[in-house]
C-alpha cells in the first residue's frame, strides 16, 4: 500500500557537499523535513527519478557528488550498480533523515510514453502492494525561466511550471499524466517521467501539499506531498 509521495527537486546542490555556499539551504532543510514526516509510517520506499533509461535497482546502488564539485558518495542499499543524479539526490535526502527502511530505486526513462509509464507504475503499486510504501519522487521542473536558465527562456515556460506545480500541490493525477513529454523536452523540465510514474501509481491520493516552489537559478523546484487521505 502506498502511504504517501514526497516530492523534492534534483538539483545538483540540494547534496549538502556540493552546495558549499549554501544556496540551497531552505530547500534542502523543506525536503529532509517533510521526508521525515512521513517516515514513521513507511516500512518501504520506493524512490523514483527521471533517467536515460528504465531500470529497477532492486539491490540499490552508489551515486556520487564527484564531478559536481561536491566529495562523496549515496548509496542505496547495498548495490554497486551507478545511480543517476535524482536517485543519488534520494540517496542523499534519505540518509539525511535517517531513513532506514529497505529502499528500492527506480529510474524511469525520458523515452517513455503515457502508456508506459501506465505500465511501470503498475510494477510500482504491485511492489507496495503488502508493505506500506512511501514514494519519493525526485524531479524539476522547466530550466528555461530566465535569460540565465539553463534552456534559456521559453515565454511558455511559467504557464507550464503554474501547470504543473498546481497538479502536484492538488493531487491532481489526470492533469499531471495529460502532460505532454514534448513541451517538457522543449522546457527541459526533466521531473515529468518520474511525476507521471508516481501520479499513475498515486491515483487513490486525495490531498496534496505544496510546501515550498522557487526557481532562483531559472529552474523550478517544488517540495511537496501526496496522502492517502484528508488531514
Amino acid at each position: 500500500m502506498i502511504i504517501g509521495a514526497v516530492f523534492i527537486p534534483s538539483a545538483p546542490l540540494l547534496l549538502a557537499d556540493v552546495d558549499v555556499e549554501g544556496l540551497l539551504d531552505d530547500v534542502r532543510a523543506a525536503s529532509i523535513e517533510l521526508l521525515s514526516e512521513f517516515l514513521p509510517d513507511a516500512q518501504q520506499i520506493i524512490a523514483i527519478g527521471s533517467a536515460d533509461q528504465t531500470m529497477w535497482f532492486d539491490d540499490g546502488g552508489v551515486g556520487t557528488s564527484k564531478g559536481l564539485g561536491g566529495v562523496a558518495d549515496y548509496a542505496i542499499g547495498t548495490g554497486s550498480a551507478q545511480l543517476p543524479l535524482p536517485l543519488t539526490i534520494a540517496a542523499f535526502a534519505l540518509s539525511a533523515a535517517g531513513a532506514d527502511q529497505p529502499t528500492l530505486a527506480l529510474s524511469v526513462g525520458k523515452q517513455t510514453t503515457s502508456a508506459d509509464r501506465a505500465l511501470i507504475a503498475k510494477e510500482v503499486t504491485d511492489r507496495a502492494a503488502e508493505v506500506p510504501t512511501l514514494l519519493l519522487v525526485v524531479g524539476d521542473g522547466s530550466a528555461t525561466r530566465t535569460e540565465k536558465a539553463p534552456g534559456y527562456i521559453q515565454p511558455d515556460a511559467l504557464n507550464f511550471d503554474a501547470v504543473t506545480s498546481a497538479a502536484i500541490a492538488a493531487a491532481d493525477f489526470q492533469t499531471l499524466v495529460e502532460i505532454a513529454q514534448e513541451q517538457a523536452d522543449r522546457l527541459w523540465c526533466q521531473g515529468l517521467p518520474a511525476w507521471q510514474v508516481a501520479a499513475f501509481a498515486g491515483q487513490h491520493m486525495k490531498q496534496g501539499e505544496l510546501v515550498l516552489e522557487t526557481a532562483p537559478f531559472g529552474v523550478n523546484y517544488l517540495v511537496a506531498s501526496w496522502r492517502p487521505w484528508q488531514r
